[in-house]
């Protein structure tokens, strides 16, 4: 019985057990043909997503990209676009155009790409970028018999061969009366020079050895300068297309690591190219190991030492050139340049330094104190982040002028690796100075002696001509009343001048006191009240009772009287008659303002305002301001003056020294 129910109890599980292995096998079978459907759709959805991306490029700039006779584009640029959008799954559309078109092109967005650009900051504002691929650089291309072009300033006088809209155009801005013939690509401007139109040409340096050599032409010519300008080279999309230029980037991180980009860089730029140089590779370690023969070892390493020597030797010479041209800009300013370590220790220094400090033997290694001791050494080495500036007399008796002007400089890491020193001989500048100082000297000479003598010219016109007729009309009581009425007031006129005079040339102490703004304006108001009264002139007074500044009290009494005087003298004829005296405090000082309503000031006049013996009243002297702004400068404050004509003028009196804490808390 035990055994039955056991083989009954198997059997039920036994048939249980099949019926889910049945349930799972179809469940299989349903995920199997989903995921069937989904690979076999997955073509299709990719292709249908397929992206057309429209490419411009340079038609004439082998080996980058060109197109020939029969229309078939090539280049690195081209391989290289193709092999990004292989990897992106892009299918490309060609659009070859001369270079200003492809630009043009690409700003109105009629592409997508522009194969090749080198970056500037005027295209920085136009396009966005992508990681640059290439170091693109100009060269100055000579015939091989020139002896007299060597460097981009032997240009002058010069005919130039460029291509348009090329940044060698903006290399020869700087070269004085060069003559340039500007074509439309750089095979053209390249042709004529071949065609002796040109006596240089600037520009492309891999396109004009490659078109050099296509023509057997290479020996006829030499690069002069080395490499001129070296700039990145990159992919430009339009602004604000982030998703593309992200896509670029990412194609191109991806062929520097499958070794596509090494691969076409050789192709088109290098004697061999790696693929073939990773096969010989293999063949000589196959041949290595099979045979064993030292023999092919030695040569491969023979030959290897032999492209690296020359790789060397090719490298060497394009950095002496670069050297050679930064040291011929460096001799051929107008600026003394040394270069410091952070010891002090010279590293640098440029043949016009050599001449301006009469340096003998060589100064590179000698420390800066003992050239130039006038430095502010001690203090550069103890703070190596500020920047010093300043002048210094290298000979005093001849009265020679420096202009120094020291700063530290950083290397990539930011770490501060030493200092740059420039020199400038400014005596001659300083002599000028001082000759133009003199002649404005005579010339406010010229004006006073001239104010003067027109000043007192009419006072003693009336007096001898009183003086004349007084043989004669002695007798005369009207004649005795009109001499007794004039003379005084012309004698009093002329003492008035001779008054203002003294105090516009003589000096007297101040006499500074602590004075309440408030009681000064008031008690100058109080020597007009009748006159205003008089011609109805309304005024408003708006100063903060606790507000006081140390000041010469008569002396700024009469600047203030002045200002009041030249108010009402300019309201004399206006229908609207307002005096405004307004102050107040801030961080910066106390300040004072005059305002009224009167005719106003011409733009014109505001120069000469503050010059002596300048005006434009019939009977002013022209002393009076300018005697307010002397007085103002004695208290090192400033008279500022603003004007609209036919609206008013202001008159502001600037004082720069603090109020008191409750004067400031009164003005808030």
């Amino acid at each position: 019985m035990r055994g039955s129910v056991w083989g009954s109890g198997e059997l039920a599980s036994s048939d249980k057990g099949g019926r889910v292995d049945m349930g799972m096998r179809k469940r299989s079978w349903i995920w199997l043909v989903i995921c069937s459907c989904l690979l076999c759709s997955f073509p299709v959805a990719a292709q249908a997503e397929q992206k057309v991306v429209r490419v411009a490029l340079d038609k004439a700039l082998p080996p980058f990209s060109s197109v020939d006779e029969h229309g078939e584009i090539s280049g690195f640029n081209i391989e290289l676009i193709q092999a990004i959008a292989s990897h992106n799954n892009w299918e490309l559309e060609y659009v070859p155009l001369d270079w200003e078109e492809a630009v043009d092109a690409l700003r109105n967005g009629e592409v997508d790409v522009l194969l090749g650009m080198k970056y500037t900051s005027r295209y920085d504002e136009l396009f966005d970028f992508s990681e640059s691929f290439f170091t693109m650089s100009e060269v100055l291309l000579v015939p091989a018999t020139d002896r007299g072009i060597y460097t981009l300033n032997q240009l002058s006088e010069k005919v130039v061969a460029v291509q348009r809209g090329h940044s060698s155009m903006d290399l020869l801005e700087s070269v004085r009366r060069v003559k340039m013939i500007v074509s439309f690509s750089q095979q053209e401007a390249l042709s004529n020079l071949l065609r002796g139109r040109a006596d240089a040409f600037i520009g492309n340096r891999w396109t004009a050895e490659y078109l050099l050599r296509k023509e057997n032409r290479w020996d006829d010519f030499t690069m002069r300068s080395g490499l001129i300008n070296p700039t990145d080279y990159a992919f430009a999309v339009r602004d604000g297309h982030g998703e593309l230029i992200g896509a670029l980037n990412e194609g191109l991180n991806q062929l520097y690591r499958d070794g596509t980009y090494t691969r076409l860089y050789s192709k088109f730029f290098e004697p061999y190219s790696p693929h073939l140089t990773d096969w010989w590779r293999k063949v000589v370690a196959g041949l290595l190991i099979v045979l064993a023969v030292g023999i092919i070892s030695l040569a491969t390493f023979y030959t290897w030492n032999k492209r690296l020597q020359a790789e060397v030797r090719r490298q060497t010479g394009a950095l002496a050139d670069v050297l050679a041209f930064q040291r011929k800009v460096l001799d051929h300013t107008e600026s003394s340049i040394l270069s410091l370590d952070v010891h002090g220790h010279i590293t640098l220094v440029n043949q016009v330094a050599v001449r301006m400090l009469s340096l003998r033997g060589d100064p590179i290694g000698r420390h800066i104190a003992s050239v130039l001791p006038q430095l502010p050494w001690e203090a550069a080495a103890a703070d190596g982040r500020r920047q010093y500036e300043d002048e210094f007399y290298w000979d005093r008796d001849a009265q020679q002028v420096y202009h120094f002007y020291m700063a530290p400089f950083s290397n990539a890491a930011q770490e501060h690796v030493g200092w740059i020193v420039t020199l400038q001989d400014r005596t001659e500048q300083k002599r000028m100075q001082a000759r133009l100082v003199d002649q404005e000297k005579l010339r406010a000479l010229g004006q006073l002696v001239a104010g003067i003598a027109h000043e007192l010219r009419n006072p003693l016109t009336a007096i001898k001509t009183f003086v004349e007729l007084l043989p004669k009309k002695i007798d005369d009581p009207r004649f005795r009343t009109e001499m007794l009425r004039y003379m005084p007031e012309e004698m009093e006129r002329m003492n008035r001048i001779l008054e203002d005079l003294l105090d516009y040339s003589r000096t007297r102490p101040l006499q500074m006191q602590h004075t309440r703004v408030k009681e000064l304006v008031d008690s100058v108001l109080g020597l007009f009240a009748r006159r205003l009264e008089t011609e109805q002139i309304a005024v408003r007074v708006n100063v903060p009772e606790q507000l006081t500044i140390a000041v010469d009290r008569a002396r700024l009494k009469q600047v203030l009287i002045n200002l009041v005087l030249n108010a009402l003298e300019a309201m004399g004829a206006s229908r609207e008659k307002r005096l405004i005296i307004q102050a107040g405090a801030d961080a910066k000082g106390v300040w004072l303002a005059v305002s009224d309503t009167g005719e106003g000031i011409l733009p014109e006049q505001l120069d000469k305002l503050f010059e002596p013996f300048y005006t434009n009243k019939a009977q002013g002297i022209g002393l009076g301001l300018y005697v307010s702004q002397k007085i103002m400068r004695e208290h090192g404050a400033r008279l500022e003056v603003s004007s609209v004509e036919r609206s008013g003028t202001t008159f502001t009196l600037r004082f720069e020294q603090e109020a008191s804490d409750e004067a400031l808390v009164d003005c808030r």
